[in-house]
Formats: C-alpha cells, sequence, structure tokens
C-alpha cells in the first residue's frame, strides 16, 4: 500500500511538473518509511526495485510517452534488471532517486537508476524496459520518433552486450535445473 500512495504523489507531481526531454533526468526525493523497513531495520532490497518503477513512471509522464502510450494501446515492460547495492538507508533518512535513459538497441531502453543519500549511492541499476502493443515490443527508436526525439541515436553501452551474454547462459542453466 505504501508504495501505491507513493505512486499516485508521483504522477500528480510529474503531470503537473515540467516535461522533460527524452534525454533528460527524472530525479525525485524520497524518504525511508517504517513499511520499508526489514527485519535488519534498514530498506528492504525489494523495495529499492518498487521505488525505481516510480523513477520510470515520473520518466514517462514526463516526456509524454503516457499520452503515446494511452493513445496507442502500449504498457511499460521491465525485461531485465541488474542492481548494486552499496549503502544501506535507515530509517526517515532520505535520498534521492535519479533516473534516465542510456541507450537502446532493437528492441529494449536501458535505464539507469541511482538511489544517492547525502552519504553517497546506496543503490544503482539498469533496467531494460520497453513498451508493448498487442503483446509485441515497440522499438525504442520508434517510440522517440513519435515523441519527436531529434538528437543523436544513442546506442546501448557496450557493456550491455556482455550483460545480454551472460543472462543467456544464466537461462541456459535455469531451464537444466
Amino acid at each position: 500500500m505504501a508504495i501505491l500512495f507513493r505512486a499516485i504523489w508521483v504522477i500528480i507531481a510529474a503531470f503537473l511538473g515540467r516535461k522533460m526531454d527524452f534525454c533528460g533526468v527524472s530525479l525525485l526525493p524520497q524518504r525511508v518509511w517504517p513499511i520499508d523497513l526489514d527485519i535488519n531495520v534498514h530498506m528492504n532490497n525489494a523495495r529499492y526495485l518498487s521505488v525505481m518503477d516510480l523513477g520510470r513512471i515520473d520518466w514517462i509522464i514526463r516526456t509524454g510517452a503516457w499520452r503515446l502510450m494511452r493513445y496507442e494501446g502500449m504498457a511499460p515492460v521491465v525485461g531485465g534488471c541488474m542492481v548494486r547495492y552499496r549503502r544501506s538507508l535507515k530509517p526517515f533518512q532520505a535520498y534521492r532517486l535519479r533516473s534516465r535513459l542510456i541507450g537502446w538497441d532493437d528492441k529494449w531502453a536501458y535505464f539507469e537508476q541511482v538511489m544517492e543519500s547525502r552519504d553517497g549511492i546506496a543503490c544503482l541499476a539498469v533496467q531494460r524496459a520497453g513498451f508493448t502493443q498487442k503483446g509485441k515490443l515497440v522499438p525504442p527508436a520508434e517510440i522517440g520518433a513519435k515523441l519527436r526525439y531529434s538528437g543523436p541515436i544513442m546506442p546501448a553501452p557496450a557493456w550491455v552486450a556482455g550483460w545480454a551474454g551472460q543472462e543467456a547462459e544464466f537461462v541456459r542453466q535455469a531451464e537444466g535445473f
């Protein structure tokens, strides 16, 4: 329930806030609430990912992708995530979530998301995300064109290919489990 109230707040603020370029950075100030805590009395690892959803929601609304999605019957999806937890976030600690598009390939868009407090980076992640329409992924370049993005092509970082290869091997091994 706690994330639902945050989501409502983020949605309202995004619609009322400044529009953002396709390659802009979403900044969301947040705070660790008691409902975010695990038995170690720090932010639960699953909550980090839930909060990161809010960063992508803010990006979707502020770039205009939300209107495009609604008009064309699209839905956002996450296809993979790589996360690195670096520091604990304690009860009531303030932090901010920074989300930005770092590139795309023929199928996926890649978002860098960083949670940072005064103490430094608490968590960083790269999310492979996209938009589906009638069950198929819409190429990110097509989304950019429909949003009138005219900037440079942003190929996915080179290390993403390595991640994809490692993930394919992981899936092969998991299927044999």
